[in-house]
């Protein structure tokens, strides 16, 4: 597979979608989030 093909292919799916972390109670957990970007 060439890489423009990948990135076509993995731009178009599921894994393109950012990834946000929420609390028990739906709220934002910048703590998970935080620790995802380390």
């Amino acid at each position: 597979m060439q890489p423009q093909e990948l990135k076509s292919i993995m731009g178009s799916g599921l894994l393109s979608f950012p990834l946000t972390d929420f609390d028990a109670q739906g709220d934002f957990n910048a703590r998970g989030y935080a620790e995802r970007l380390e």
